[in-house]
This record gives C-alpha cells, sequence and structure tokens, in this order.
C-alpha cells in the first residue's frame, strides 16, 4: 500500500503540486501552475494494488471527483475527474502516480555485499568442519601406528598407546567444543543476514529471504511491497 500526500509548493513564489511518499517529495508541474487556494497539505491518495481512494485532510479543503465535492471516496478510477480548491485546479492522476512510482526506485547494491557475506560465513564454517572431521581420524592412524611400531619396538608399545590415547581424548574433547559452538555460530551468522538482508524502503523493511542477489536484480521488485530495485 502507498500513500501519497498532495498539496501545494511551500515557502515560494510560483507553486508547484508537491507529492510525498515514503519521506521523500517530488514536484509536478511548471513553477506558478498550482493555485494558491491548494492547501500545503490538501489531500492523501491510497493505491493498494488497482484500487485508489482520496481524502481530503482538512474541513477547509475542496476536494471534487467528477464534479462532486468529497471528503472521502473509494475506488475511484485513474480516469475521473480529480480538482482540488475553489479555483478547481485539476490532478492528473496519472501523472501523480506516475512521478511517485517512477521515484519508488530504492537502491540494493548493498545487499550484495551482504549476501557475499553470508555465503563465505557458511562456506568457512563448512571448511572448518570438514578440517576436524578429517583431524578426527588422526587417534585411529596413531593407534595403527602403535600397532606397527610395538612390531618392531616391543618397549615403545605402552607408550604409543598413551599417545594415541591422549590425542584421542584431545579431538574427542575438540569436537564436544565445536559441536556447541557450531549451531550457536550458524544461528547467529542467519541472525545477522535476517536482519542486514532487508528491503531498503524504510516503510517496508521485510526480509527478503534467502532468494540470491542476483536474483533480487533479475526481478527488480520488492516481493512485499512492490518498490522498485535500482543498483
Amino acid at each position: 500500500m502507498t500513500e501519497l500526500i498532495i498539496g501545494r509548493e511551500s515557502g515560494v513564489e510560483n507553486p508547484r503540486l508537491s507529492v510525498t511518499f515514503n519521506g521523500q517529495t517530488v514536484f509536478v508541474g511548471p513553477p506558478g501552475s498550482v493555485s494558491k487556494d491548494v492547501s500545503r497539505k490538501h489531500c492523501k491518495i491510497t493505491i493498494d494494488n488497482d484500487k485508489i481512494s482520496i481524502e481530503d485532510l482538512t474541513n477547509n479543503n475542496f476536494t471534487y471527483v467528477n464534479g462532486s465535492d468529497c471528503k472521502k471516496k473509494s475506488d475511484i478510477r485513474i480516469q475521473d475527474n480529480v480538482e482540488l480548491g475553489p479555483s478547481r485546479y485539476h490532478l492528473d492522476l496519472e501523472t501523480i502516480i506516475k512521478a511517485a512510482t517512477s521515484k519508488q526506485a530504492y537502491s540494493i547494491k548493498h545487499l550484495k555485499a551482504v549476501y557475499d557475506n553470508y555465503q563465505q560465513a557458511k562456506f568457512d564454517m563448512q571448511v572448518k568442519q570438514g578440517k576436524l572431521n578429517a583431524l578426527s581420524a588422526l587417534p585411529g592412524v596413531l593407534s595403527m601406528t602403535s600397532i606397527g611400531i610395538a612390531v618392531f619396538l616391543p618397549n615403545a608399545r605402552f607408550i604409543m598407546i598413551i599417545v594415541a590415547a591422549l590425542f584421542a581424548l584431545a579431538f574427542a574433547l575438540i569436537r564436544y567444543i565445536n559441536a556447541s559452538k557450531v549451531p550457536l555460530k550458524s544461528r547467529e551468522i542467519e541472525e545477522s543476514f535476517r536482519e542486514k538482508y532487508v528491503c531498503p524502503n524504510p516503510a517496508c523493511k521485510h526480509f527478503l529471504g534467502f532468494t540470491p542477489y542476483n536474483e533480487l536484480m533479475k526481478n527488480r521488485s520488492c516481493p512485499y511491497c512492490r518498490s522498485k530495485f535500482s543498483e
């Protein structure tokens, strides 16, 4: 849903029409194109999917739809004749909506680094886990080695068994500690990703899921608020 605040440009001698949405303002028309009987915050237009509604923002304003004075009207069409103020300033809905939606392109360039860092962090964890799994086989190798050495050096058999046992204990301890750290680290990585990989529209801020950055650029819009994306 998008809300547009329609009014007269303030602080200038020859005002234009102002359209404010999502914290930003665009101006429509040449200087002096809007009569001063149009309020600085005259009306609100709400766009919800394909439905458009209009609402006066104060009792002193005048808003007309197809010639009828109204304070609030739903289901208006883009072709309807909307006029503001006693001078009946014509509000071109198609131009207004196009001016707003053309500005609703939010840069997602920063999300590429967020996604790449997330993928790299996951890969680093997998590599680390793989190394630990490989090292866990070392005690077994030492045990087999100790048996072989004992054949030729019977006196060293006891020492080799102790060494193998110590290595087995050490790696068992490492695996035990790592078993508790890995889930915590994984959750930390995912929570950080969920916090940063969001729609840049301040009015939305939805998590964009695990969709790759390249796919976001192909889609070019937020699946929730439908804001346009750019690099």
